[in-house]
This record gives C-alpha cells, sequence and structure tokens, in this order.
C-alpha cells in the first residue's frame, strides 16, 4: 500500500507560554496530546507530553506508532516511540526476545474503550540548535512485520524559547528524578511451588484442621493434579526454642509423618525426597524483614553472623532483645513448625487474558515474569503499576527484580526508609539498584556519594541515571 504524508501546522509562538488549550493537539486518528513541556536543564533538556488514546480506535492486529522528534530543518534527532498495540500485535512483542523488541520504546496495549493515558518524557544533551526547531510527531500505521503501512506527521510547535528549570530543592526529588525499573524475563525454566504443613508444639502427627492445614492440603492435591510436576521435596523444620538435638529429631518425624500422610490419602508425589533441618532461619529472616517490630534488623543480623553457632542464635534473641522476642515466639515461631513441600514443575507462560485472571483469584500462581507482563500493560509510576509491582514483592520477596521496583514506588511515595528496606540485601553491583541507591543519597544529602551512584550506574547502561546526575549538579551549584 502506498505510503502517504500529511502535514499539520499549529501555529504557536512559544511552547511553554500559551494556555492549556493552545497546547493541545488532537490528530485525525483521535490521538490527543497536551501538557506539551519543554525544559532546559544544565546541558540537557527535558520534553514531555500527555498521550491520551482514550479516542483512538485500532484493529486487533495493528499497531501505531507514534515517533517524536526535534529538527530545525538542518539537525534532526529521534526520540523513543510510543508503539500502541492493538491486541493481537501486543501478544506478539510481549513474546519477542530483547533484540527484537527495543527497550528504549514504549509499547502500551490499547484496551478496548478505555480511557487511556500516558505520560511521555524523555531528556537528550541540549544543542543551540533546538531554540529555533520544531517539535513534530511521526505517526505510522503498522501491521505484520512491523512495517508501516501509511504516516503522518504532526507539528506540534515551535520552540524559539527553551525554558530554564527553576532552582531544584531535596523536598523535589520523587516528583523530578527518574527511576530504573527492572524487568524480569520470562524464561523457560521450572517454576516451584510451595506448600506448608503446619505441627502443634512438639509433634510430629498431621492434625488435618489444625491452622491452614485443610487449605493446604486442598490446594497441594489440585496442584499435583492440574501442574507437570517434575519432582518434589519435603523438608521438616522445627521453632527454634526447643533443644536443638530434638528439633533436629522433630524436624525429622515431621517431614516422614507428612510423606506418609500424604501417601494413605492418594496424593502422589512423583520423584520425591525427603529432608530436614532443625530451624528454618529464612524463613523467620524474611518474617523480620516484612515487619515494623524495633530492631528487626538487629535481630536479622543476629541470623546472619556466621560467628554465631546455630544452636545458639534464639538463645542470643531472646537475651538481647525479651520484647521482640515474646512477640516473635507467640505470633512466628508457630509458622516455622512445619514440613515445606515444595513442586518443582514447568512453568507455564501465560497470555495475557489468562494472567489477568489469575492475578485476580490466585496472584501466587503466576511467575514473576508473568506479574510484570501485566504490569506493562500500564503507565509505569501509575497507581495500576505500583500496586502490581507491591503485589510482585509480597509474592517473590526473594527477586532483586521485585525489591528494586518496590523500592522505587516507595521513593516516589517519599517513603525513602522503605526504599532502603527494599533495596537491603539487593546486590550492590545491579544497576537499576545503583540508580536507586543513588536517589537515596541525594535524599539525605550526601551529594559525593550520590555522583559517585549515578556515574557507577551510568557507566553500566543506566539511561536515568545520566538525567539525574544532571539534577543532582545544578542542585550541587544551588547549594554551594
Amino acid at each position: 500500500m502506498k505510503t502517504y504524508i500529511k502535514l499539520l501546522f499549529i501555529a504557536t509562538a512559544s511552547l511553554l507560554i500559551h494556555s492549556a488549550e493552545a497546547q493541545i493537539v488532537i490528530s485525525d486518528n483521535g490521538l490527543r496530546i497536551s501538557d506539551i513541556s519543554t525544559q532546559q536543564i544544565g546541558n540537557r533538556m527535558d520534553v514531555s507530553m500527555a498521550v491520551d488514546m482514550s479516542q483512538l480506535k485500532i484493529k486487533s492486529n495493528h499497531s501505531l506508532r507514534v515517533t517524536p522528534y526535534l529538527t530545525d530543518g538542518r539537525e534532526i534527532i529521534q526520540m523513543p516511540a510510543i508503539i500502541i498495540d492493538g491486541r493481537r500485535r501486543s501478544i506478539v512483542h510481549l513474546r519477542k526476545s530483547d533484540e527484537q523488541f527495543p527497550t528504549s520504546d514504549i509499547y502500551v496495549r490499547r484496551l478496548k474503550n478505555k480511557e487511556q493515558v500516558i505520560s511521555y518524557e524523555y531528556d537528550m544533551p541540549y544543542e543551540s540548535w533546538m531554540q529555533n526547531a520544531e517539535f513534530a510527531l511521526r505517526e505510522e500505521w503498522c501491521a505484520c512485520h512491523d512495517m508501516p503501512y501509511s504516516e503522518d506527521i504532526i507539528t506540534i510547535a515551535t520552540m524559539p524559547t527553551v525554558q530554564k528549570q527553576a532552582p531544584i530543592e531535596v523536598k523535589d526529588l520523587a516528583s523530578k528524578t527518574k527511576l530504573a525499573y527492572a524487568i524480569p524475563k520470562q524464561e523457560n525454566t521450572l517454576q516451584s511451588s510451595t506448600f506448608d504443613i503446619y505441627f502443634p508444639v512438639n509433634k510430629s502427627q498431621i492434625e488435618s484442621n489444625f491452622m491452614d492445614n485443610s487449605s493446604s492440603l486442598d490446594q497441594l492435591r489440585k496442584a499435583v493434579q492440574s501442574q507437570d510436576v517434575e519432582s518434589v521435596k519435603l523438608v521438616g523444620y522445627a521453632s527454634p526454642e526447643g533443644a536443638y538435638s530434638f528439633n533436629s529429631r522433630l524436624a525429622s518425624a515431621r517431614a516422614e509423618h507428612t510423606a506418609n500422610y500424604l501417601k494413605d490419602n492418594n496424593i502422589s508425589l512423583p520423584n520425591s525426597s525427603i529432608a530436614s533441618g532443625p530451624i528454618d532461619w529464612s524463613k523467620l529472616r524474611e518474617m523480620l524483614l516484612s515487619s515494623y517490630i524495633s530492631n528487626y534488623l538487629k535481630i536479622a543480623a543476629i541470623i546472619d553472623d556466621a560467628s554465631i553457632k546455630p544452636e545458639n542464635k534464639n538463645k542470643v534473641i531472646r537475651e538481647q532483645f525479651p520484647l521482640e522476642y515474646n512477640f516473635m515466639l507467640r505470633t512466628w515461631y508457630p509458622k516455622l513448625r512445619t514440613t515445606a513441600i515444595t513442586l518443582s514443575h514447568k512453568a507455564k507462560v501465560k497470555n495475557l487474558t489468562e494472567a489477568k485472571a489469575t492475578l485476580r483469584s490466585n496472584p501466587e500462581e503466576l511467575s514473576l515474569a508473568d506479574i510484570y507482563m501485566i504490569a506493562l500493560t500500564f503507565e509505569k509510576g501509575s497507581k495500576e503499576w505500583n500496586d502490581i509491582v507491591i503485589l510482585a514483592v509480597e509474592n517473590y520477596p526473594n527477586s532483586n527484580e521485585a525489591r528494586v521496583n518496590a523500592a522505587n514506588v516507595a521513593i516516589a511515595n517519599g517513603n525513602y526508609t522503605k526504599a532502603a528496606e527494599y533495596l537491603n540485601g539487593v546486590p550492590q553491583n545491579m544497576p537499576e539498584a545503583i540508580n536507586s541507591r543513588g536517589i537515596l543519597a541525594m535524599a539525605n544529602g550526601n551529594y559525593a556519594e550520590a555522583k559517585q551512584l549515578f556515574e557507577e550506574a551510568q557507566k553500566a547502561g543506566v539511561s536515568e541515571a545520566t538525567y539525574n546526575l544532571t539534577l543532582l549538579n545544578e542542585l550541587m551549584k544551588a547549594k554551594a
């Protein structure tokens, strides 16, 4: 089909000093561009706009590629595109590899008959020719193989004057800095599901109506029937307050009795193995790090301290933190008297519709990549995105990606203490985490540390760090 070009010029004297009505452009296909803004920040320029696709109609197997660019007729700089997908095209793009699916572009699934607005922002090195440049959009309709079959060019405005940003204050960091999110990849590997069977204190026989045992047994039976189970591991545990030698025997008995109970109740566990450990310290540590009790970090440090023998850790915690210990003994220790049954099964890659239905009913059944497949249908930083990010870290508390993203949500909400908690334990060399730690250092006034972190993140390829470094330099000049 022959490509055609139609120019739509919107006459403006200045992009930033006109009223809100003068900054609204509606294309023939119903795309509405508003809140257009440019800001020169040091030697960089930031361009932002709101893209409202609520009136856009798009066929299921088509995409609309919207590419913003600046040009003065001689120079041109093209910014990352916004690719608005119909349902089928969205599925195709989600399945593509990183090499085929450029991460700098923004992919959005158009939700039928739904209001959808995304905020677009991009910063670039500032050059003098930009003062007289036109800000334009290239709209390309694409179908199979992402080949365009029609094109519109919309010139939004000219920019004779670029507004310089007002001095930056630390209190504005949450809205000024850029957050780098880590998106987990979908991998065709084994996935695991764990079911806990609980025991009364000092007992190893299963009581089906004790605590959540009835529900756990039902879910286990359904999982074995519905999943392609590769192997099963049963690990018995005791709570820390007992004698270590007794706990070892008790934990072993719990694992053996659980295996026998499941066999007697016709719950088949292929390729099963049985193990035990006196105490599940890692589970107790997770409880601490997800709690708000006093001294939780100090108690976690005792658990991590290799110089303290395992059989002595409970005594140290009880003696140093008696109030917290009594709370843990009443509230958490009963949940440590378990046999953990872990099923390893082939991960099933869900499509978007299946994943969304599962998210509403049983989010724990989704892989981390499935959860983020849903999250990416929303704008990063939106309420929907933030809610899913927090749900992801609740279901995968040990995932580095989930913890970094949850830290970013906390930073955006101004909760730097919670952000630091999420980042605790995340590898120091993870690029997105380095950027987040730089923001926290910047917020705390540790500018030298923040600069070092942003520079490190920038070298690791985090584009957001380049923008944050520019903000930091301007802030340091203002404070000098």
